[in-house]
């Protein structure tokens, strides 16, 4: 195997790798324990990612970002208020629903966020953007068909996650072209600017003195030990999301990138299914078929618009992959 070849499928599988490992502990914390902090799981995310990314700094890897600053912190903290509401009830949603089940309603994000961008941006949809919405939708139709534990909270939370994280993206969009942040600069303010507000809200918000009080019973000391865990490579697999997915861009194409994003939704479902014991149908395992292949519909329509988009004309990038409850972060949202 060449040099070339090594060097540019490492990568990839890294960013494969961390991905599902981020999408499978999330929904291992956020449901197989008696307490589910959300709140505390960004925090300990947040952290995670923040004080890797400085040790990764200071020990020479190509970890680059902008020293936090009080302009560029004020015209940023908005949006990074709107990534803890698209987190948070991202999170909430994984509580209640499993994960294909998660992923196949999270492509209605994408329809979202393209209609939100006609009317912000004026960007065109494509006829072929337009059978991909078709099939997301039907994918979407098909899951929620075939659940077998229907849960009425799963579907309000990921309603608002849907709406929540197209919000979040178009914000974004409009407003990192003011601070031109680049790569890492988005995953630092975010993680720093969302840290304190994740403890404070866990605080206010989370049965912390009912925590205490079950996990003090020795009977419980097991459990503890793995919910301290899957809270610790939470929050190692929140920086290596971070740190994968500028490293994948930079050494493939953006066409490239985009189609590994598209296809990393099918093994995620299928670790899922492998990985947890939620009941699994065959209607359930076609909507993940239709949502995967919506994915790709979608990523081959963004590419050819891209493509024939004329010289030097602005191009929104793909709206950008919720890998950190299925993330966030993808560093083309910069490009």
């Amino acid at each position: 195997m060449s040099s070339s070849l090594v060097q540019t499928a490492v990568p990839i599988v890294a960013y494969c790798a961390s991905s599902i490992t981020m999408t499978l502990v999330n929904k291992l914390v956020l449901s197989s324990f008696q307490f589910h902090m959300v709140f505390f799981m960004l925090a300990v995310q947040a952290f995670g990612s923040v004080a890797l990314m400085v040790l990764a700094n200071r020990v020479g890897l190509n970890v680059k970002y902008r020293a936090m600053n009080m302009p560029d912190a004020k015209t940023w903290f908005p949006v990074a208020c709107s990534q803890a509401l698209m987190l948070y009830t991202g999170g909430k949603a994984l509580e209640y629903l499993n994960v294909p089940l998660f992923t196949v309603f999270k492509n209605l994000t994408i329809i979202a966020v393209a209609y939100g961008e006609k009317w912000v941006f004026s960007a065109a949809v494509t006829p072929l953007m337009l059978a991909s919405f078709g099939l997301m939708v039907l994918s979407s139709l098909v899951g929620a068909w075939n659940d077998i534990t229907f849960n009425g909270w799963g579907y309000f939370w990921m309603t608002s996650n849907c709406f929540a994280s197209a919000i979040f993206v178009i914000h974004m969009r409009k407003v990192i072209k003011q601070v031109s942040f680049r790569d890492f600069d988005t995953v630092y303010f975010n993680n720093l600017l969302t840290l304190p507000l994740y403890m404070v809200l866990s605080l206010v918000q989370e049965n912390w003195t009912g925590f205490f009080a079950y996990y003090s019973d020795n009977a419980n000391s097991a459990e503890l030990s793995s919910f301290v865990r899957g809270m610790l490579i939470s929050g190692v697999a929140a920086f290596a999301i971070s740190y994968c997915s500028p490293w994948c861009l930079r050494t493939t194409s953006s066409t490239t990138y985009s189609m590994i994003g598209a296809l990393n939704k099918l093994p995620i479902a299928i670790f899922a299914m492998m990985w947890f014991p939620d009941p699994v149908s065959a209607g359930g395992v076609l909507a993940v078929l239709l949502g995967f292949g919506a994915g790709l519909v979608y990523t081959h329509a963004k590419n050819i618009q891209k493509r024939d988009q004329p010289q030097g004309a602005q191009v929104l990038p793909p709206p950008i992959s919720m890998d950190r409850l299925e993330q966030s972060n993808r560093s083309d949202i910069s490009k």
